[in-house]
């Protein structure tokens, strides 16, 4: 007597499970994709929303935050977390600033630098895009993005930052980005 067995070979069993790995590597892929991207909107949106509240600062007080005012800012210096301010902190900007409605996104390095002075002030307010400082630096596509007046100034950082986006072949001042920087995340949290 013939029996006739019924069931998957092994050969077919082998593509399916080809093609699901295939569809997993493109699926992971893409949301690590989106997942950058949202992270990197999130710090630009939190440098425009800097920018702005800076923007009102200075409308009140006819200057920006000087960064080496030690009374102004705890700890000594103005920096971008200073500015802000932290989960058990209020920082200068709070006045101008909505925290509950802040988010500086993933873990990130963040600039603060004024130039000129009085009514002549430039201001520049950066993000690294992939990571701290050290980490954006190490990377072939470490980007940084900054918002101010003081984009096209010669005395900031030492070198001219042309354009809002950059990266080490855009600016003479890329070694201020490659290290430095007030560092956060979402729990806003300074290290």
């Amino acid at each position: 007597m013939n029996r006739k067995y019924s069931g998957f070979t092994l050969v077919e069993m082998l593509i399916v499970m080809g093609i699901i790995i295939i569809l997993m590597v493109v699926g992971i892929t893409a949301g690590r994709f989106a997942i950058n991207r949202a992270n990197d909107v999130a710090h630009k949106n939190a440098v425009d929303q800097i920018y702005t509240s800076l923007q009102a600062y200075y409308t009140d007080q006819r200057e920006y935050p000087d960064p080496t005012n030690t009374t102004l800012c705890p700890g000594g210096s103005c920096t971008v977390a200073t500015l802000v301010g932290d989960a058990d902190t209020a920082g200068t900007l709070v006045p101008y600033i909505d925290l509950n409605a802040f988010d500086g996104g993933s873990k990130a390095s963040y600039f603060y630098q004024v130039g000129g002075d009085g009514g002549n002030q430039a201001v520049l307010v950066c993000v690294t895009l992939r990571g701290p400082s050290v980490e954006n630096n190490d990377k072939d596509d470490g980007e940084v993005y900054c918002n101010g007046n003081g984009i096209g100034e010669t005395d900031i950082w030492g070198g001219v930052v042309t354009k809002k986006t950059i990266t080490s072949a855009d600016v003479t001042a890329w070694p201020t980005f490659a290290s430095g920087g007030s560092e956060w995340d979402n729990g806003w949290q300074t290290e």
